[in-house]
């Protein structure tokens, strides 16, 4: 092990995952160096250049950090996704931060930080932006009135509707319908 892998693993250090794998001896688990398991001992550690190594010789991927999932982003994504599927499937209705935690088995307070950190936005924000998503959607059918789009996608007012599109898309519903119309016409 040199010094700067012993650097990047006591630091969690993503920029060198897939670069090297520690194993320890002790535990048996196999590592990414960016893993937020507690401090090893440095006479414990294996490195090795793939998982695969690694487990050729009997060690077992960590829980913490999968390094055999070279896909996974963290717990922390894990946890967004499933929220952002929780929201996409109910955007209709109303639900609260006890719901969505409850729903995932998580205190509502670090998911609505772990939610922040990974997706940049908060969830009411990723709501608003779902049901605006869906909204533009609506607006195409000329049929449509403003105000039983917004109750579609899940506002209890119109007024409301128009701040919170504006806000996200830039423009007003109607407005955004306008665009849209002159986009067919051209």
């Amino acid at each position: 092990m040199t010094k700067e892998q012993w650097k990047a693993i006591q630091n969690n250090d993503k920029n060198y995952d897939g670069k090297f794998f520690y194993a320890l001896k002790t535990t048996k688990n196999v590592c990414r160096p960016s893993c937020p398991a507690r401090a090893c001992n440095p006479k414990n550690v294996l490195i090795f250049n793939t998982y695969e190594e690694a487990a050729e010789r009997g060690f077992r991927p960590c829980l913490r950090c999968r390094p055999d999932q070279p896909e996974w982003q963290g717990a922390g994504a894990e946890l967004a996704d499933a929220a952002k599927a929780y929201i996409d499937s109910h955007y209709t209705g109303k639900f609260s931060l006890n719901d969505i935690a409850g729903y995932l088995y998580v205190n509502g307070s670090y998911l609505l930080r772990v939610f922040k950190a990974a997706t940049g936005m908060t969830l009411l924000q990723y709501h608003n932006y779902v049901r605006c998503t869906e909204a533009q959607k609506l607006l195409e059918d000329p049929e449509l009135s403003i105000s039983i789009i917004a109750f579609r996608v899940g506002f209890s007012s119109s007024s409301h509707f128009t701040r919170v599109f504006k806000n996200i898309v830039g423009i007003t519903p109607s407005a955004y319908r306008e665009d849209y119309i002159e986009e067919l016409v051209r």
